[in-house]
């Protein structure tokens, strides 16, 4: 990877690109009002990542990735995007990954102009594949600092609604980053068979957020 790529992926990940990520938890905050604690923590983050985000979002973001520059590129990407938006069943989940993607392509659009695609509907993973190959990202590199990055997120979220440390979600992290290196391997050597999630418990807390009565959290 060039310098210049380099530091735009930082850029793009950087916990103050303004996209609004801090805003959602995607379930942790019901978990939290269960009682969950570090434990209930830890299997989220492992399920996300073999079964959640670590597949369909990776896989996503490598398909758009793949897809932008070639022959077809506005068919294939309007393709995607409908079959992403039609996973992602859970209405706070589908909500959630729009906002991201139109929010990023909102900031781009003033950072780094040349780059922005018309992609609609907009989610937040084919906004990510599109942009880090149009910055001049390597596929790999986009993947596993896109991967680190959702986990961060939901560990983020943990620290505002959980008893759990700094220090311990760090620890949380350093111990997912072979799961996120396995996950990223799989992703680009089957991305098409890659496109799904199996995490029930994890979407009806998604779901059940909404509902609680003390709210931290958008979704």
């Amino acid at each position: 990877m060039t310098s210049l790529a380099l530091l735009r992926l930082l850029q793009v990940f950087d916990s103050q690109f303004p996209v609004g990520a801090f805003a959602h938890s995607g379930g942790i905050e019901t978990y939290a009002a269960m009682g969950g604690s570090l434990p209930e923590l830890r299997e989220v983050l492992v399920a996300q990542i073999d079964l959640g985000w670590g597949r369909s979002e990776l896989a996503g973001a490598f398909l758009a990735w793949d897809a932008t520059g070639g022959p077809a590129e506005h068919a294939d990407l309007v393709r995607l995007a409908s079959l992403m938006d039609a996973l992602k069943v859970v209405p706070s989940i589908r909500q959630t990954s729009l906002g991201l993607g139109r929010r990023t392509l909102d900031v781009l659009a003033r950072t780094y102009p040349e780059v922005v695609v018309d992609v609609a509907p907009p989610h937040h993973a084919v906004v990510v594949g599109v942009a880090g190959r149009r910055l001049g990202i390597d596929s790999r590199d986009l993947l596993l600092a896109y991967g680190q990055n959702l986990a961060a997120g939901t560990l983020a979220a943990a620290l505002r609604c959980m008893p759990v440390s700094p220090a311990q979600t760090q620890r949380l992290l350093a111990e997912s980053h072979e799961r996120l290196i396995q996950a990223v391997d799989r992703a680009m050597a089957d991305a098409e068979g890659c496109l799904f999630t199996a995490t029930p418990a994890l979407d009806i807390r998604s779901h059940q957020q909404q509902h609680l009565h003390t709210r931290l959290f958008q979704s």
